[in-house]
């Protein structure tokens, strides 16, 4: 559900800062970076990398404040990333599509990739790119108890700020070009310290016995739920712009999901624009207050989607921590619909958000996630309803226990432009960032896959 906006100046002013090859060294000109600096050897350092890049070719910025964007870009080349050529007008936007795929940002973040990027977001995702874990002990600073700090300093990559006898983070801070380059060189250095491990694919074509590895961590297959049996050839995109598939199973259905923050929405142009279906944010539950909400725009979207023969599902932004909770939102849920006639499912969408905002939902056991999905689709299948549960790679391959969810269909949540989920899932959404007639700014995009009978 989030929503990215272009900045044109700052497009033509950042696109100095695309990265050259590593192998092209090159003899640093920039006039604001002086051999007196304490930041002039980092810089250095990554430019003849091909890391790092000026905001001209011969001024560096170093006061500049970093963006996502540039991060993003940083963070990948220095972790042995290649570059990303862009896929939207963005310069940035192959390296931001290169970090959602591998959930590599952190949960919640809704930053555009020309918006200013913390120190504790930088810290996430450079723990989440290399996945590392806390060598130390104790907590060394005084304004953050965040485990991505906390294991950066313990790696030597961010050292903190004494102020008087404390040591700060200043995890909402934001960052310089110099405080990033140092950063990024020790990211770099450590990346290549590291021992070589052999590359282990998202999904293997053929799995090793009963198991593959996703993320370094092994993957048990789970025997009952069926494999995806999709053909990525068979993926074209139609005179809309909308990815479609036919094959001698399945046909598709054009898909888009929707919340508040699309606004108002003329579903009639959806309609003309050739969307089938649409699936709707029904509410969420509070991620510090527990409370449960209707999501403002609910009944507008519902009654707009169905008068213009739009097919419709919902989905509910869980929060629970409890199986009773699950089965509480479900419940909501049914309530909420009561009068209106859907022909797609009632979706349990849990998210996690980074540990910075402190959710209530922090930590919860892989154990109770699945009980709450559980409790949430029984109750919904209990009520005559289809019911569903919606993930991402990760979530589905290390969190949930798909042995308990072998009895509800998936939604897969991957931004690619074809998908590598080992099992069979009946929706896919594939992109977050498309643009629909009669829907301002982006939108999810999704297709479902329906049997030929």
């Amino acid at each position: 559900m989030k929503q990215k906006v272009i900045s044109l100046l700052l497009l033509c002013t950042l696109a100095f800062s695309l990265a050259v090859p590593a192998s092209a060294a090159k003899t640093m000109n920039f006039t604001d970076v002086k051999s007196s600096d304490w930041y002039y050897d980092s810089v250095k350092s990554l430019y003849e990398s091909g890391i790092i890049n000026g905001t001209t070719t011969t001024t560096f910025s170093p006061k500049g404040t970093v963006t996502l964007g540039q991060a993003l870009k940083m963070i990948l080349l220095a972790a042995g990333y290649e570059e990303q050529a862009p896929t939207t007008t963005h310069w940035a936007s192959g390296y931001y599509r290169l970090a959602a795929k591998n959930n590599f940002l952190p949960s919640g973040m809704t930053l555009t990739l020309d918006q200013p990027i913390t120190r504790l977001q930088i810290a996430q995702i450079i723990v989440r790119v290399l996945d590392l874990k806390r060598t130390g002990s104790g907590n060394p600073f005084s304004d953050t108890t965040d485990s991505a700090a906390l294991i950066l300093y313990d790696h030597g990559i961010f050292n903190g700020a004494p102020e008087g006898n404390k040591l700060m983070f200043h995890p909402q801070s934001s960052i310089t070009r110099a405080e990033i380059s140092a950063v990024i060189l020790r990211t770099y250095q450590l990346v290549e310290s590291m021992p070589e491990k052999p590359e282990e694919p998202e999904t293997p074509e053929e799995p090793d016995g009963d198991y593959f590895y996703f993320h370094g961590k092994k993957v048990y297959i789970v025997e009952e739920i069926p494999k995806n049996t999709y053909d990525n050839n068979l993926f074209q995109v139609n005179e809309n712009g909308f990815l479609t598939y036919d094959s001698d199973e399945y046909a598709c259905k054009i898909g888009i999901d929707v919340s508040r923050y699309q606004g108002s929405i003329d579903w009639a142009d959806v309609k003309s624009a050739g969307v089938d279906f649409a699936m709707l944010r029904l509410g969420y539950r509070g991620y510090s207050t527990g409370r449960i909400v209707l999501d403002p725009y609910f009944y507008q979207n519902l009654q707009g989607a169905l008068a213009n023969d739009i097919e419709v599902g919902v989905y509910f932004f869980s929060q629970a921590i409890s199986p009773e909770e699950g089965a509480e939102e479900a419940q909501f849920c049914l309530n909420a619909l009561e009068g209106y006639s859907i022909t797609y499912p009632i979706v349990f969408d849990w998210e996690p958000y980074d540990s910075s905002y402190g959710a209530r939902t922090e930590g919860l056991d892989d154990k109770i996630l699945t009980q709450c999905a559980v409790a949430f689709c029984d109750e919904v299948e209990d009520a005559g309803y289809q019911s569903m549960v919606y993930s991402n790679l990760t979530y589905f391959y290390l969190h949930f226990d798909l042995n308990e969810l072998i009895n509800y269909p998936f939604w897969l949540a991957q931004y690619n432009s074809r998908p590598s989920f080992y099992y069979h899932f009946d929706i896919w959404q594939y992109g977050d960032s498309g643009n629909v007639p009669g829907i301002d700014g982006n939108v999810d995009l999704n297709i479902h896959f329906v049997p030929k009978k």
